[in-house]
């Protein structure tokens, strides 16, 4: 014990341990009243407290503060705390006490009379003695079939030594809750829609359930992760003093165009629903007006020239369009003709959807150059769509496809191994390089000799003025002279053939100068020396 305090309590009916002084039992008091007593501190987390007519009859309990002890094993273990359970399940109560006790009585809410308990007791059907026995310190009940009216507080009075100590026990009899209503915060048009992009506000109310139901939002058949508030529990009590809780929870998003049609639906979780059976749930389904709703640039291939072929697109909007085309620079309205073009009006094909057709009469390759605009309107707006149409079998591709990409690739790959080999064999000279560079060494160590097709060639010229005379003497079977030989032979002709130019142009002799006049022109024997 940390402390004794003498103070003024308010009644209520708690888990905290009451003892009577003087063995008597207090007088029935209100809950707003207060009660003169002793509150004492055990120091485990509880307390007792000690009641008495008047201040001045402590001294009969005197003993009780000089002894800690006896107080602190003045305290009653219950179990459970709290029960929660549905109508006509079977629950065990029990209270203990560390040593053996005279007497258990126990009140159960619902039932016009107090069980004095005893492990022979067996008076009332559906209620039978649970615990090891009194002078083991135990002392409970087993409800055989829970009513809902035993909805309460569970107190059990248990005497120890003169003494009556008492615990009590929270019996929650689950009661399932009416079903989900989905009230609307904001409110639609006269006809029941919402228009596209405006704020969509409910909320969800489970009344009457114990304890208190948890609420899901879907969507459909899926989650509607959208906005949602914290889930608000108020309590009704009836008049038989059983209180039941209502659920309530809002929710809130911007009204899309693809939420015309689904089922808002706000679902119900309770310990008392079967497990066979389908939660319960209240549904609401959304209506929404919206203008047509935007596309990319449509193509249409596979068209015949010189066909009459039909240009269909499918668009969405609610509600239904109004369709016009503009092909340069006509606009046709639906169900009208210009010339070889004629607009259909638009087809409902169901959810929103619309088949919008437009009929060219003799298509020619010039049609498929042309770019068709379309425009569609409604109440809540107007849209424009780009068609482009092809004679083509399968449309244009819009990039190049892997196969494609992965031939450029190798074909690049192949080019530049080509390249490196073409190098690479020219610089060694090899394969188609092979003998195109000859070795023209001719010093006088060098060993290579000139092919000698080419010097039987060169041996037959001689050279006279600068003309080419070619020797058509027998040739001979005599090996061909080293290569030394032949140009020492080549210099020797070159020196005899300078020595003939040289006498012709500046000899001395006047014999062998000749001037030619009046234009006639006389023949000269010339007297070449051959020697050197």
């Amino acid at each position: 014990m940390n402390f004794v305090s003498e103070d003024f309590y308010d009644y209520s009916e708690t888990n905290n341990t009451t003892v009577h002084a003087n063995n008597k039992p207090s007088t029935k008091i209100g809950a707003n009243e207060r009660k003169p007593c002793l509150t004492i501190g055990s120091g485990r987390g509880s307390t007792v407290k000690i009641e008495y007519s008047e201040f001045h009859e402590i001294g009969a309990n005197a003993d009780i503060l000089k002894n800690p002890d006896s107080l602190a094993r003045a305290q009653v273990n219950v179990e459970p705390n709290t029960a929660v359970l549905n109508e006509g399940a079977q629950q065990d109560l029990l209270c203990r006490y560390g040593r053996p006790i005279t007497y258990c009585r126990i009140e159960i809410p619902g039932e016009t009379k107090v069980f004095n308990l005893s492990p022979d007791w067996d008076k009332t059907p559906g209620f039978i003695y649970n615990g090891k026995g009194l002078q083991a310190g135990e002392c409970g009940v087993r409800i055989e079939h829970v009513k809902a009216i035993n909805n309460g507080q569970v107190k059990c009075n248990l005497g120890v030594e003169g003494e009556e100590l008492s615990g009590t026990i929270d019996l929650v009899v689950a009661l399932r809750p009416k079903q989900p209503l989905v009230e609307l915060i904001t409110k639609p048009d006269r006809e029941g829609y919402f228009n596209e992009g405006s704020k969509f506000q409910a909320r969800c109310i489970v009344r009457d359930g114990r304890p208190v139901a948890n609420i899901t939002w879907l969507l459909d058949n899926g989650p509607a992760a959208k906005r949602v508030g914290q889930l608000e529990v108020l309590a009704s009590p009836r008049e038989n003093g059983l209180e039941l809780f209502t659920a309530i929870q809002d929710i809130q998003w911007d009204i899309a165009a693809e939420d015309n049609g689904r089922r808002l639906v706000c679902r119900s979780h309770h310990q008392t629903d079967p497990d066979n059976v389908p939660p319960q749930e209240g549904a609401y389904t959304l209506l929404v007006r919206y203008s047509p709703l935007r596309m990319p640039e449509t193509l249409v291939y596979g068209l015949y020239l010189e066909h009459t072929v039909k240009v269909n697109m499918t668009i969405r909007a609610n509600p239904a369009p109004v369709i016009e085309w503009a092909i340069d620079g006509n606009v046709i309205r639906q169900g009208e003709q210009n010339g070889r073009f004629s607009a259909f009006e638009p087809e409902y094909l169901g959810h929103d959807f619309y088949n919008v057709t437009l009929v060219i009469a003799g298509l020619t390759l010039e049609d498929t150059t042309k770019i068709y605009t379309m425009r569609a309107t409604n109440a809540l707006g107007s849209t424009d769509y780009t068609v482009r149409i092809s004679s083509s079998a399968t449309p244009p591709s819009a990039g190049l496809e892997i196969g494609a990409i992965v031939g450029i690739v190798v074909a690049l790959a192949v080019l530049v191994l080509i390249v490196l080999l073409v190098l690479f064999a020219r610089a060694t000279g090899r394969w188609c390089f092979a003998g195109a560079t000859l070795n023209t060494d001719i010093g006088p160590d060098s060993e290579a000799q000139i092919n000698p097709q080419l010097n039987d060639e060169f041996d037959g010229r001689e050279f006279n003025n600068g003309a080419e005379h070619i020797d058509t003497r027998e040739q001979t079977e005599e090996p061909t002279p080293p290569v030394t030989d032949k140009l020492e032979s080549q210099k020797k002709a070159d020196i005899k053939s300078n020595t003939a130019k040289t006498t012709i142009i500046s000899g001395t002799d006047i014999n062998n100068t000749i001037t030619a006049t009046n234009g006639t022109s006389h023949n000269v024997e010339t007297k070449t020396n051959t020697s050197v």
